[in-house]
């Protein structure tokens, strides 16, 4: 009996010490050790830092060191993008991005993309994005076509600011093609195009929901179309610009991704962290839903895959992006 208890102390011993080993190289290496960089690629108060901060307070409980935002705005995104790329493959930069990534690309602006990086994880996808006005500033504007035959009437006359290389860059070249006449102006994230719209600075532009919803509420600001690609439970009364006739339309998948070359190990345990939060967290949950944004995740392969289609149908139409640009 002796034995017995013996060999099974030693059977035993022996599974844990397997067991233990199997972590260790399923987490590969000691990661992480210091705080982890979280790039955001737009000025702060906009989607993208919104939801990365969301996140970042709870991932730092979870992997159990600090992830700190970053906010490395300009250029539709591509100022921080670059630095990410180009930071140390050692798991300890993030970016955050989401579909304005193709639109840099494809329009040119960069010779990067995502294939530049190591996908992540899709981690939210943010309330809808709709077109705005300022309804005290244009009070007879009560529709989308209101303002189209505005255009019509006085050709550049009212500005469309857009990010360019970024996707509102899209949206703002497919209204034209369309049929409206806007003048088309550069700036930079949302938190700089609600800037504007409240100062009368412009006369339309993108926004996500959850940002302007006060200023709807209160009637300063008035929705006329709504940008995502199908009608919005929240939103029911708000057409799509596909229903108005304008061939544009996606949502925001918010997205993380790391330097190229980053360990494969180190990918799958962050992606791992943000699962696990996403999925059992309700805290974090509850937070989103304050914010009217959408709790998602895909592991790395599936956004991998979400990446290349988004890609692939921009590139279809690549000329008229291009050619949009040169107006």
């Amino acid at each position: 009996m002796k034995k017995l208890i013996v060999g099974f102390s030693v059977l035993a011993a022996a599974t844990f010490s397997v067991f233990a080993n199997g972590e260790k190289d399923a987490a590969g290496i000691d990661w992480p050790k210091k705080s982890i960089n979280l790039i955001v690629p737009f000025a702060a108060g906009g989607n993208s830092d919104v939801n990365a901060r969301t996140l970042a307070k709870y991932l730092t409980q979870e992997l159990r060191q600090p992830v700190v935002v970053t906010n490395v705005a300009g250029s539709g995104g591509t100022i921080g993008a670059a630095q990410a790329k180009d930071a140390a493959n050692d798991g300890y930069t993030v970016l955050v991005h989401q579909i304005s990534m193709h639109m840099a690309q494809v329009s040119g602006m960069v010779n990067f993309g995502y294939q530049d990086f190591e996908p992540v994880c899709v981690f939210s996808r943010a309330s809808d994005e709709v077109l705005l006005i300022n309804a005290k500033q244009h009070p007879d504007w009560r529709t989308y076509q209101d303002v189209v035959n505005a255009t019509k009437k006085d050709p550049g006359k009212y500005r469309f600011t857009a990010n360019t290389g970024a996707s509102t860059q899209w949206i703002g070249i497919a209204v034209q093609a369309a049929g409206a006449k806007f003048n088309i102006v550069s700036s930079g994230g949302s938190g700089e195009r609600l800037q504007l719209i409240l100062g009368n600075h412009v006369d339309v532009t993108e926004l996500n929901y959850s940002q302007v919803i006060d200023y709807v509420k209160n009637g300063t600001l008035r929705i006329i179309a709504n940008v995502s690609t199908e009608r919005s439970d929240i939103l029911k009364d708000v057409p799509t610009l596909k229903e108005l006739g304008v061939d544009c339309g996606y949502s925001y998948d918010n997205t993380f991704f790391m330097p190229k070359g980053t360990d494969k190990v180190i990918v799958a345990k962050f992606a791992a962290a943000c699962e696990k939060i996403i999925k059992t967290n309700t805290q974090y949950k509850a937070d989103l839903e304050k914010l009217y944004q959408t709790p998602m995740y895909k592991d790395p392969a599936a956004t991998t895959a979400l990446y290349k289609s988004q890609y692939d149908a921009l590139m279809a139409i690549r000329d008229q992006i291009r050619a949009g640009i040169k107006k």
